[in-house]
């Protein structure tokens, strides 16, 4: 029987609870498609296209103060000096945000 000493993934409740939000998954998706690191303000910019009547410089404020942080929590990036990183679980992310993409196009 493996024990949690082992498993380099989190656990399916952290990934659900952090893959909520769908501004997370756009910052995840954003990462894995650059495949780099990504400025905050980019990252805001990005999501303020993709929701209409929102402010990058709001997103951004929320980003530090709650998106990010979660995410750093849940072991999927590092921040450091206003870029974001993906550092781990790229195999576990995938997954969840093409079935949250699959759920969000049927619910559309």
């Amino acid at each position: 029987m493996p024990t949690t000493d082992n498993i380099d993934m989190p656990a399916p409740s952290v990934v659900f609870s952090t893959l909520a939000s769908a501004r997370r998954r756009l910052v995840l998706g954003e990462l894995l498609e650059r495949d780099q690191a990504v400025s905050v303000t980019s990252l805001a910019q990005t999501i303020a296209s993709a929701e209409p009547n929102s402010e990058s410089r709001r997103i951004c404020a929320q980003l530090h103060h709650s998106h990010l942080p979660k995410l750093e929590d849940a072991g999927f990036v590092t921040v450091d000096d206003g870029d974001v990183t993906l550092v781990a679980h790229r195999d576990v992310i995938e997954p969840y945000l093409v079935l949250a993409e699959r759920f969000d196009s049927l619910r559309d």
